[in-house]
């Protein structure tokens, strides 16, 4: 038992860690020091600045060090306790913080005294007021923070959406290329390369790539259902093409002829011509 405590303890502390963004809640926090020393509120416009931003500086990140931890830990504990009907981040929020606040407010009136001498034997006087600004501050910087962790949580959703896509994307992509790399791996290596066209001659199929050509002992119609997802088209009842692989075309007469990259000149055949026109986008 006393394991499982000291296990969920520990595994509470890591998540609190693995939360926190220390560089940008330093910016948060450093920002919210700058704004507080120019505006000097809470009659401290007579105090030096560099003074009030030391005080500022010194008072915020305590304020973060209490508030980090008791928001984090007490937001937890809520979302197990809560009634379901109020139980959302909201008031989560609200209420952790005011927790936090009334910690906060406990404890600077010791650092107030610290920088002026606030309070002699006026401790429980001073704590009202004291709870009440640390609230307002506290608020509006616990707010800002839960906005950029919203703001981070909806980035790294965005960065891991786009992971989960590209890796399906290349699932595919591999799945697809499988029937193509087991056309081409039949082909002595010497011959295996990036896939030009087909030509059925007779029984064997010649299978032309950018390392050369070499004939197989293959049906036409087996070897294009290995190409069915391959981007490429049947140009005539014997030739089959890669779409890439085009690099002009030219009439004989009234038939059209692909002029491929390695020089091969492969006819297209009325049945086919006006797909071939609309892939290649030609008038």
């Amino acid at each position: 038992m006393a394991n499982r405590e000291i296990n969920h303890n520990n595994q509470s502390i890591r998540e609190f860690l693995e939360a926190r963004d220390l560089a940008t809640d330093t910016v948060v926090v450093s920002i919210f020091v700058v704004f507080l020393t120019f505006l000097r509120p809470f009659g401290m416009h007579q105090i030096d600045m560099f003074y009030a931003g030391f005080f500022w500086s010194v008072m915020c990140f305590t304020g973060y060090v209490i508030y980090s931890p008791t928001m984090f830990f007490l937001s937890k504990l809520l979302d197990r306790n809560l009634p379901e009907r109020i139980n959302n981040k909201a008031v989560r929020l609200v209420l952790s913080t005011l927790v936090a606040s009334v910690l906060m407010g406990l404890l600077a009136p010791f650092i107030i005294n610290l920088f002026f001498n606030y309070f002699d034997n006026n401790y429980l006087q001073s704590l009202p007021m004291s709870i009440l600004y640390c609230t307002v501050i506290g608020g509006i910087i616990a707010g800002v923070s839960s906005i950029k962790s919203l703001m981070l949580q909806q980035q790294q959703l965005l960065k891991q959406s786009a992971e989960e896509l590209a890796l399906e994307s290349e699932k595919v992509d591999t799945i697809q290329s499988q029937p193509i790399e087991s056309l081409i791996n039949e082909l002595p290596i010497a011959k295996r390369g990036k896939l030009i066209c087909l030509q059925m001659d007779d029984h064997y199929l010649n299978v032309i790539t950018d390392k050369g050509e070499h004939l197989l002992l293959m049906r036409f119609k087996d070897a294009l259902s290995k190409l069915e997802h391959y981007d490429g088209f049947q140009t005539h009842r014997s030739w089959w093409v890669a779409k890439d692989a085009v690099v002009d075309t030219k009439k004989d007469g009234r038939k059209l002829i692909l002029v491929l990259q390695n020089g091969t000149e492969v006819p297209v055949s009325q049945t086919y011509l006006a797909n071939i026109k609309a892939v290649l986008d030609l008038k």
